[in-house]
């Protein structure tokens, strides 16, 4: 008999292609899969397992209830409690997966303190709604007998550990389906700009003046989120073309009419460990990405990538691509990432698909 795996997400399934739709898909091959999020998406996409949606933790337990599930993978720090609430509830041993903005979310020391006081009085359900989380009630969690791991990047590891038990925290991976995306053919000449582009606080396309001297277009891939405010930046250079949104069925092909992809980011926590970047690597795509924090540098060098740290360096690092050696180390690079991996995450965790 397959393994019985409850997945709780957030507004599941999402037409942005992620870590959890990827989850999801790998899971749905080996054990059979039910996905239950308490928001609906706003642009709802294909789904290869049944999924639904929840208000409260009642109608959550409910469902889960009458899906019989061998264990719960709770996706997001947000949603600790819901697994948790399940697992006293049914006795299910249950794994958090951080998503990367939660690490913003552990640091209580930065919180004011009446903001801590609201914390203690709030409800931990009506505090998740805004991706809030109740110190108290993360403590619970972090005390649960069912809880058997936490994943998280590695680089933030040392902030999970003041709040988990060290035992408990495992690197979390990211993995992509490898095989789809290998391709060793020739990539076209063009260049592509994925992610966050333009700068909502200024309102204005990072990077702007080197994207305009670069002198040749670059096909920018807005994420798919509704209400954008790219459509009213003023100033968008004239060789930035904005391109429509492309289902991850099309993807691999997408990636083969490019030379080079420029990563979009700034700050230590601009950007995780990104899937475009194993998805680029294993395409052949030179990926070209400003310097972030070690782990996020090493992750694009090793795959044969550039870091720069000014955007000023930009134009001299595209004189450089394509390179074969490069393009090589991106393709071995891309395969250690490969979905397979997930089972030994698991496993790690002492969970195990039958």
């Amino acid at each position: 008999m397959k393994t019985r795996i409850l997945v709780i997400g957030n507004a599941y399934p999402s037409s942005s292609h992620s870590y959890v739709n990827n989850d999801v898909e790998y899971l749905a091959s080996r054990a059979e899969v039910l996905v239950l999020s308490k928001r609906q998406p706003p642009a709802p996409f294909f789904s290869p397992v049944a999924f639904n949606y929840f208000d409260n933790y009642a109608q959550l337990e409910l469902q889960t209830r009458q899906f019989k599930p061998d264990f719960v993978l709770c996706w997001f720090l947000s949603n600790h409690f819901y697994a948790r609430r399940l697992s006293e509830a049914l006795n299910l041993p249950f794994v958090l997966k951080a998503h990367t903005p939660d690490i913003f979310r552990l640091y209580k020391k930065w919180t004011r303190p009446l903001e801590s006081v609201k914390n203690w009085l709030q409800n931990e359900e009506w505090l998740s709604r805004s991706y809030r989380i109740s110190m108290p009630s993360l403590r619970k969690t972090a005390r649960s007998r069912n809880l058997k791991g936490v994943f998280c990047i590695p680089a933030f590891r040392s902030e999970f550990e003041e709040y988990f038990d060290k035992r408990l925290v495992i690197d979390m991976r990211p993995m992509f389906f490898y095989q789809r995306f290998l391709n060793t053919q020739d990539n076209g000449d063009k260049l592509l700009a994925l992610g966050s582009l333009v700068n909502r606080r200024e309102n204005q396309v990072t990077f702007s003046e080197t994207l305009s001297a670069i002198g040749e277009t670059v096909d920018w891939y807005p994420v798919p989120t509704p209400g954008c405010l790219w459509m009213n930046v003023p100033n968008i250079p004239a060789n930035i073309r904005i391109r429509h949104y492309v289902p991850p069925s099309e993807m691999p092909a997408l990636y083969k009419q490019y030379k080079a992809m420029l990563v979009v980011g700034r700050g230590k926590f601009g950007r995780g460990l990104p899937m475009s970047v194993l998805e680029a690597q294993a395409a052949g795509v030179a990926v070209i990405a400003p310097s972030l924090r070690p782990d996020f540098d090493r992750f694009v060098l090793d795959g044969g990538g550039f870091i720069f740290k000014n955007e000023s360096e930009i134009p001299s690092i595209l004189k450089q691509v394509p390179d074969q050696a490069r393009r090589e180390m991106g393709f071995a690079h891309s395969a250690q990432y490969a979905m397979e991996g997930l089972e030994q995450e698991l496993a790690a965790a002492g969970l195990k698909l039958q």
